[in-house]
């Protein structure tokens, strides 16, 4: 820890803390999630001819419901997650994006943006009573880095990116 060496530190816990190093916790080899709730109006509207992927799959769906917070990777190892996305669409770009939010307005649907699933925010903790469809717009394909101005020190990059 910050670089020093503490060899008395688990002596320490074990006493004083009451910690007990020799219980282990075997992570889940599955989760139980509840089916995906469908809008028939949104999935038809929004077809499969531009995107050419969407995806109904469960460990896909899990994947995409939690962020990288402690306690999310604590259910995802040793729990449930009480609501989980029920579909991943995949735009390549921003007139696919435009289009599926469009839609979901349209056609009441819940979006949830994904960027490079390593959000320590909460952001992607859903609302347990939420009973509308929830995508999950996953932006990973739209990871271009479309200009750079170094003069001005900016630059413009597609939503998907990671770092």
């Amino acid at each position: 820890m910050s670089g020093k060496d503490l060899p008395h530190l688990k002596k320490w816990a074990e006493e004083n803390a009451g910690i007990d190093f020799s219980k282990t916790a075997p992570k889940q080899t599955d989760m139980e999630i509840h089916a995906p709730h469908f809008n028939h109006a949104f999935l038809e509207e929004l077809g499969d001819k531009e995107l050419d992927r969407r995806s109904f799959l469960k460990w896909e769906r899990i994947m995409h419901s939690h962020g990288a917070t402690l306690a999310e990777v604590f259910t995802l190892r040793h729990g449930v997650f009480p609501r989980c996305v029920d579909v991943i669409v995949y735009p390549d770009n921003h007139q696919q994006v435009e289009r599926i939010v469009t839609l979901a307005n349209k056609h009441d649907v819940v979006i949830v943006p994904y960027g490079g699933g390593t959000n320590v925010t909460q952001s992607l903790i859903l609302n347990p009573k939420e009973k509308r469809m929830i995508v999950s717009l996953d932006m990973s394909r739209m990871n271009r880095i479309k200009w750079v101005d170094k003069i001005n020190m900016m630059a413009c990059i597609e939503a998907g990116i990671i770092g």
